[in-house]
């Protein structure tokens, strides 16, 4: 049990910045939109200044148009937001996914931050920080969102987007609290945390959903295990009782691995909820 939970903690506290098989970092693409923006906010809900990094669209200064935002979790500078937003920004200026405000959340003590309060006495006693979860998701919605809106010109339609333990706050998020964003992009969610419970709950919170135009796009690796084992209720919960005007997708990438499967289907994933032919609207 005690080799299990050393494993667990690698696949949702660690790697976020790990995009290849390597275990080398990936090569970033050349500038393709304007300069990172980096942001403070003095955050009330979390006692304490923290980081958020914004990526504008080309063309952004020079036009009047209103964007849709994509808000990628772990986006801080020392993790996934320097390779990502170069990614992302690339994927726009090509042509592959709708020019949007790509907004980089960071995080700082993720067992924390990005998960719910677990009954397991073990979990508790290796991360008794652990658990605030709503907190973090309250500091999105009464901090980072509103200064996102006012500061630049969004258009009411958002994303949220991460892998591993920012999947499972992904997860959570749009089950409990499901008119936060309008798309939710979870890869390889770690929802065996907490003894898989928030998958176990999954039916009877989608059964209370309110209805409403969302998009739900999941993936996981090779993981399996409890990490597969979760995944495969959800996915039933979702296939049984599907919340009216939910667009949603599983395609699991078992060619991947934990390590990998973010920097293999990020961009995919994007690329759906923002074609830039016929987009999708929420």
């Amino acid at each position: 049990m005690l080799r299990m939970l050393m494993f667990a903690a690698c696949l949702v506290f660690g790697g976020e910045s790990a995009i290849a098989s390597t275990g080398q970092a990936e090569p970033s693409p050349a500038p393709t939109a304007a300069s990172s923006i980096p942001l403070t906010i003095l955050s009330d809900v979390m006692g304490k200044v923290r980081e958020v990094n914004v990526l504008l669209p080309l063309g952004y200064e020079t036009s009047q148009e209103r964007y849709p935002v994509i808000y990628l979790l772990d986006g801080g500078m020392a993790q996934d937001w320097p390779s990502y937003s170069a990614r992302i920004g690339a994927a726009m200026a090509d042509g592959r996914v709708r020019p949007a405000i790509l907004v980089g959340i960071a995080t700082e003590d993720r067992q924390n931050e990005l998960t719910q309060r677990s009954t397991d006495r073990r979990i508790a006693r290796q991360w008794p920080n652990h658990g605030e979860s709503d907190r973090f998701r309250r500091y999105i919605e009464t901090e980072v969102k509103p200064q996102i809106e006012g500061r630049y010109r969004t258009n009411g339609d958002d994303a949220v987007l991460g892998e591993s333990a920012a999947a499972l706050f992904i997860v959570e998020t749009y089950l409990r609290q499901p008119t936060l964003f309008d798309r939710y992009l979870a890869v390889s969610p770690s929802l065996w945390w907490d003894r898989e419970a928030l998958s176990k709950h999954a039916a009877a919170l989608l059964a209370a959903h309110p209805e409403g135009e969302r998009q739900l796009l999941l993936t996981i690796g090779d993981e399996g295990g409890q990490m597969q084992a979760s995944m495969d209720r959800l996915v039933a919960a979702l296939r049984n009782n599907p919340p009216k005007g939910l667009v949603w997708a599983y395609e699991p990438r078992h060619s991947e691995t934990h390590s990998t499967v973010f920097s293999a289907s990020a961009i995919d994933f994007l690329s759906r909820a923002y074609p830039v032919q016929e987009p999708v609207n929420p």
